[in-house]
């Protein structure tokens, strides 16, 4: 071969180069981009999945809150600190709506779980804040028939509150039973 072939082989050649590297370019930008919502897509997934376990963790509290003060409903001998109120005498108001019947505790009518009945032996865990519960007597709207309406709230393992009460993170679930007894 003569150098002047090799100057036109090599000079079809050039332009070609060029127009690869920003073909290559242009594909490593997809591939990062591509990347990166694949990144975002599964952050928020596993996101979605702890708010899922913080909020069932409150309400398995909640139930259990529930089902203490339920089990425990008017067994003083049992359980003294299950306090029974009555309904406020306004018609159409009751005690579980009333903040201050539930925080702070130095005033609060609700009752906490204690440890005893959190503990487990299938886990360690044992949450910041307690659950809660509150039972009152209420009368239907027939006058006659009285009932008990049960009340619990129960908080997720990341739950705060500021110094009012009020939630700052976390969840709180509230659960609620009417029962009857004849």
């Amino acid at each position: 071969m003569n150098e002047r072939s090799i100057r036109r082989a090599s000079a079809g050649r050039g332009p070609q180069r060029g127009v690869v590297l920003i073909v290559a370019m242009v594909m490593l930008v997809i591939i990062g981009l591509m990347s990166v919502s694949v990144m975002r897509g599964a952050l928020n997934a596993d996101l979605v999945a702890n708010n899922a376990r913080a909020q069932t963790s409150a309400m398995q509290s909640a139930q259990i809150a529930l089902r203490y003060c339920e089990r425990n409903l008017g067994d003083d001998t049992k359980v003294p600190e299950v306090i029974v109120q009555n309904a406020p005498s306004a018609p159409g108001t009751t005690n579980w709506e009333t903040f201050s019947k539930w925080f702070p505790a130095t005033s609060r009518t609700a009752v906490p779980m204690s440890t005893d009945i959190m503990k487990s032996a299938d886990s360690s865990f044992m949450p910041a804040f307690m659950p809660e519960c509150m039972a009152e007597k209420a009368m239907l709207e027939d006058g006659v028939t009285e009932v008990y309406i049960v009340t619990a709230r129960g908080f997720s393992p990341d739950y705060q509150q500021d110094g009012t009460g009020k939630a700052t993170a976390g969840s709180v679930v509230w659960v609620q039973s009417t029962l009857g007894f004849h």
